[in-house]
């Protein structure tokens, strides 16, 4: 009996620490996230791209399936380079499907988007961002959209 006893205390020693998920998004994070994103997808809608853009930090990283771009300008150029126009750029709806508070001025969103224009089919991704708290409120510092 103390064999099992010391070896069910081994193994517990050996097992490898659980990191507890993070806990859900507090409603009023929840809500700040969810004004930033529908703020964000109409100025998309509307041709914005300067409003669009307005919702990230200087130094944001931006990923694609086609790569890294970093900074806030470098991404409006890249969206100004390849949308020439309002109507190429579709209608941008954000489902926020989790928010997640990962400290005081840090939080994370998933969020389902989807692109849709009058005469050609939707096209859907999802997104991971993370967000920073500035002094003008939550910012997004990091998009991995796919």
């Amino acid at each position: 009996m103390l064999l099992t006893a010391a070896a069910l205390l081994t193994g517990l020693l050996a097992a490898p620490a659980k990191t507890p998920a993070p806990a859900p998004s507090k409603p009023s994070l929840r809500n700040e996230i969810v004004k930033l994103l529908d703020t964000q997808a109409a100025a998309w809608s509307k041709g914005d791209l300067d409003g669009f853009c307005a919702s990230y930090v200087d130094d944001a990283a931006f990923i694609t399936p086609s790569g890294l771009t970093q900074t806030r300008q470098a991404v409006l150029d890249r969206y100004r380079h390849k949308y020439k126009d309002a109507a190429g750029m579709g209608k941008l709806h954000l489902e926020v499907i989790e928010v997640r508070e990962l400290g005081p001025a840090a939080a994370s969103a998933v969020a389902q988007w989807t692109l849709s224009w009058p005469d050609k089919p939707e096209s859907q991704g999802l997104t991971l961002l993370v967000f920073t708290k500035t002094k003008d409120g939550w910012k997004i510092a990091q998009d991995a959209s796919m």
